[in-house]
């Protein structure tokens, strides 16, 4: 069978699909992928085989979702492919898919997501619910179950029988451990004699940041020996903060000024002691390798993009407002912010004897969950109506948007 799939969201969420990609491609399926950096560099690695294209733009941005059609070149790539299903990989649904559901017409049977639950967070412009009501294939999930979960049951509702999918694995290859060693040969280390820290603070990340000053505090602790230095990895637009966070009190090394190539960064974290920081992709990539790591979490996707297996340890701060979808009731995103320094300390001094994940998560206190349970919902609600005001809106928006375009060709 030919099967087209979308997957133009994080590192992170690629790397959670990667055993299911495995799994369809050795049941005989031949693949068709869309991806966007890094998780399109990652794949380029990974699947050498699979017929592969780049999404020109970000299909979650508003100035994207107002243009006629931004993906035309993809769609035309899929009319040539000719696959047998269409695949909606992310849970959120995306522009790119119901753009492509639009101009297909039922014509190719499409296979993705859906939830009874109220409240699902989603990248497109009509409601969710009509689109994957539109699903010949529908896999029916809960918003909080693991994506590596929701991944297993979407790979056997493709084929037909349940899969036991074992969490994600990534070797690096031997040019990139070439290039890995060369760069830890220039900064005069070698391997097994350094951490990885993903930490820099940078627009868009508030909610998954425990702030430059606990970093520095927390290295300052944590990083007393002579052995243990910190490389520090991060986009160019982190360099910043990762400056302001290094300090005399440990040893560390930046390079973000200059991101090594994200198949040399797998390598760097393959050869490494472990990670340590927040959530991101990078992370992810230390869970695959099999690196010890500790991270610290937020609450806003709370459950789904836990790490695939361990040694690992998930520090995070108990909140009645979980799964927010990143819309923070409080006056900053106490989930993450409130994460005390003793915690993660007492994390990092159990990670040596850790087996598996660890949850470990810090109570709920009143000085710091200053909305109570009530107003949270009352949120929750008023968010809730929110959205669908603004769906309403945007469905009205996109209707008579599509009558100008196929009236007057109007952007």
């Amino acid at each position: 069978m030919k099967i087209t799939m979308s997957s133009p969201d994080g590192l992170g969420d690629f790397i959670l699909r990667i055993p299911m990609l495995h799994s369809l491609l050795d049941a005989g399926n031949e693949l068709q992928l869309f991806l966007r950096p890094p998780a399109s560099e990652l794949a380029r690695e990974l699947f050498p085989e699979v017929e592969q294209h780049t999404i020109s733009c970000d299909p979650s941005y508003s100035k994207v979702q107002r243009k006629k059609n931004p993906f035309d070149l993809e769609h035309q790539a899929i009319k040539r492919f000719d696959p047998d299903l269409y695949v909606a990989t992310l849970f959120s649904l995306s522009f790119f898919d119901e753009i492509w559901m639009e101009q297909n017409k039922k014509k190719v049977p499409v296979c993705g997501f859906s939830t009874t639950e109220t409240f699902w967070p989603s990248g497109t412009i009509c409601d969710p619910v009509c689109l994957s009501n539109r699903f010949q294939i529908s896999v029916e999930v809960p918003v909080s179950l693991p994506e590596l979960e929701k991944n297993r049951l979407l790979g056997s509702a493709i084929l037909g029988r349940p899969l036991e999918l074992s969490a994600p694995q990534i070797f690096p290859g031997e040019e990139a451990l070439l290039r890995g060693r060369e760069i830890l040969e220039g900064n005069n280390l070698k391997e097994g004699e350094y951490w990885i820290g993903c930490v820099g603070g940078r627009s868009g990340l508030m909610m998954k940041d425990w702030g430059e000053k606990n970093w520095r505090e927390f290295f300052s602790l944590a990083m007393t020996r002579d052995d243990q230095t910190l490389l520090l990895l991060g986009n160019t637009k982190e360099w910043e903060s990762l400056e302001r966070i290094r300090s005399k009190h440990f040893r560390s090394i930046n390079l973000a000024s200059e991101p090594p190539p994200l198949s040399v960064s797998l390598a760097l974290v393959a050869m490494s002691r472990g990670y340590v920081g927040r959530d991101s992709g990078v992370m992810h990539l230390a869970a695959a390798t099999g690196r010890p790591l500790l991270a610290a979490y937020g609450g806003a996707h709370w459950g789904r993009f836990l790490p695939s297996s361990g040694p690992a340890i998930v520090v995070t701060q108990a909140m009645s407002c979980r799964m927010c979808d990143f819309s923070c009731p409080h006056e900053s995103p106490h989930c993450i912010t409130g994460i005390g320094m003793e915690t993660m300390r007492r994390a990092w001094e159990s990670l040596p004897t850790t087996e598996g994940i660890v949850m470990m998560e810090q109570e709920n206190d009143p000085l710091i969950n200053c909305v109570s349970s009530l107003e949270a919902q009352a949120f929750a609600i008023a968010e809730a109506q929110e959205r669908r005001v603004r769906s309403e809106a945007l469905r009205s928006e996109s209707i008579i948007s599509r009558f100008l375009r196929q009236r007057f060709g109007v952007h």
